[in-house]
């Protein structure tokens, strides 16, 4: 949330030491060739309430700069993996990446950002000389494809006004809202939390380009829960995270949003408890559009074709159906808004200086290009489609930013369910699911383990063969990406927008994925990991807020 004018200072200065940077030698070592510095300033405020008292109430300004400086040529250079596995906490330069605020005076900024070449200078070196001596005993399989590769010269600043937050205004919604919340019966406990983040960032490289554009996000979340009579954990939360203050709910709307969760966690403690399922699902756009994030999106990260130590599912199936149904997959980070809702994944640039490309990733269920960044990932002519990410530190790779799934004939939720109902029939299964929502997931992508993904259910039902549904409990969504995908059989018409944030290595990010939901003929659940714990001792403190109201109200009917 810089001014115009800060950022016209600051820019000058990244500039000049980009160029110092080239001038770094070591006698018999190889020199630099290339460097950017992506400048963060962020302005944080969270606030958290708890029956109807502020727990934490918490401003932040923070402003971060990540360099990339490579040696060696753009053909090979000492990035190994396409940067994946590169992170270290015990480097040095990591604790010259945070640098001052001060606005009046530039001078400690250029200190940090000397003493962060100097370790990055000697971090490269380093990595470069350990990546020629793995050479004598391990082959490359990245041999022959270019490290980096140059971009075109981009100039674009686009700060966008950012929302003013009124800190004591979401103070007293919090509280008043988690108040409320505190009346409702048969709660173990519950929170309301709203945190706001606005982000200035600054890129600059030894090509030419000037990078600067603003973004926002703004998250309002609820959490109820309780303990059952057997000691499980039962929670609903209703997260909200939007790109404006004008799309979350006045308080009247949040109330009535909260209560739809208060109703479904009090269905969960009646609920039936399954440990284990195998058949026909129907996903919701939420939990359908989690499928595809990830059974699918990262395993079309670009970065993992590069490191040796990924599963690399999709490798060379270019131009091969990979998904028996027609469906599209394509990630465009250039879509800010999606049936009026802003998409918190969008940017315009990514952390490499490359403008961001609408890319189609699957066409009709045949694979047509990966998610890229400026190392690459074929031989001959290449281009990155801009997907380079990083949250701070870490090297950017290419990452999701707004997802956008598509079927064709897609059929109404109603029609959905009544398909469900009749695969349920023709399987002969005792009864089918119906998922609603889920709050996350994750998936592992490595050689190393077994290729699968999960996803967190929070609100699911079974459905019998008479079209009878009960809320059911207990259970997660897994399977393999393969096996999971070719088992769709049909999609819904109606995409819904889901904002959210994705972890990975470059750091935890916002993403937007934009879905309908999706029939599948068989996935798997198996019970949910969690650990049985006892009732309180003492009995619940009563609210001493609630007596003195009535008290309140005695004196006044006393009065009159």
């Amino acid at each position: 949330m810089l001014s115009q004018r800060t950022v016209e200072q600051l820019i000058p200065i990244l500039k000049k030491d980009a160029r110092r940077a080239l001038k770094m030698r070591v006698r018999g070592f190889v020199h630099p060739y290339y460097c950017a510095f992506l400048l963060k300033d962020v302005h944080w405020f969270n606030t958290w309430a708890s029956s109807g008292s502020t727990c934490r109430s918490q401003t932040d300004r923070s402003r971060n700069v990540n360099c990339d400086l490579r040696v060696g040529s753009y053909d090979y250079d000492q990035v190994l993996d396409g940067g994946l596995r590169e992170m270290d906490e015990d480097l040095e330069s990591l604790a010259h990446s945070n640098v001052p605020i001060d606005d009046n005076n530039f001078d400690g900024l250029r200190i940090t950002v000397w003493k962060l070449l100097e370790s990055k200078f000697r971090e490269a070196l380093t990595e470069y000389n350990n990546k020629e001596a793995s050479r004598i005993s391990t082959r490359d399989p990245n041999n022959g494809l270019s490290s980096f590769t140059k971009a075109k010269r981009a100039s674009y600043r686009h700060l966008a006004r950012m929302e003013s937050v009124d800190q004591e205004a979401w103070d007293k919604f919090c509280k008043r809202a988690s108040l409320w919340m505190s009346t409702l019966p048969r709660l173990s406990g519950s929170w309301v939390e709203f945190d706001a983040s606005q982000e200035t960032r600054i890129f600059v490289n030894t090509e030419g380009s000037v990078i600067a554009q603003n973004t926002q996000v703004f998250s309002l979340s609820a959490n109820f829960h309780k303990l059952t009579k057997e000691g499980s954990r039962l929670e609903q939360e209703l997260v909200i995270n939007c790109g404006s203050l004008k799309e979350l709910p006045d308080f009247a709307s949040f109330k009535k949003l909260a209560l739809e969760k208060y109703d479904k966690l009090m269905r969960m403690a009646r609920a039936k408890k399954i440990h284990a399922f195998s058949g026909p699902v129907l996903l919701h756009p939420g939990p359908a559009g989690l499928l595809f994030h990830e059974a699918v999106g990262h395993r079309l990260e670009g970065s993992r074709l590069l490191s040796s130590g990924e599963g690399q599912t999709f490798k060379g199936q270019e131009g091969k159906q990979i998904l028996k149904v027609p469906i599209t997959v394509r990630d465009n980070p250039n879509l800010k808004e999606f049936n009026g809702q802003r998409c918190i994944g969008s940017y315009a640039y990514d952390d490499e200086g490359v403008r961001a490309s609408d890319t189609v990733l699957i066409e009709d269920g045949i694979l047509k290009s990966y998610l890229t960044t400026r190392s690459a990932i074929t031989k001959g002519r290449y281009q990155s489609n801009g997907h380079a990410r990083t949250k701070s530190n870490q090297r950017p790779i290419s990452r999701m930013a707004v997802t956008v799934v598509e079927g064709k004939n897609g059929l109404p939720l109603d029609k959905l369910k009544n398909r469900l109902v009749q695969e349920v029939r023709r399987q002969k299964k005792p009864f089918g699911l119906i998922v609603y929502e889920t709050s996350g997931g994750e998936t592992d992508t490595t050689n190393y383990d077994f290729q699968a993904f999960s996803g967190d259910i929070s609100y699911a039902t079974l459905i019998y063969p008479n079209g009878r549904e009960v809320p059911v409990r207990g259970i997660n969504f897994v399977g393999t990406p393969l096996q999971s995908l070719n088992n769709i059989i049909a999609m819904g018409d109606t995409p819904v927008v889901d904002n959210g944030f994705c972890g990975a290595e470059s750091g935890l990010l916002p993403i937007t994925t934009i879905s309908p939901a999706a029939l599948i003929s068989n996935l798997e659940l198996q019970g949910k990991d969690e650990e049985l714990v006892t009732p309180s001792i003492l009995q619940r403190p009563k609210s001493l807020h609630r007596k003195r109201k009535r008290s309140k109200q005695r004196r006044r009917r006393g009065n009159g």
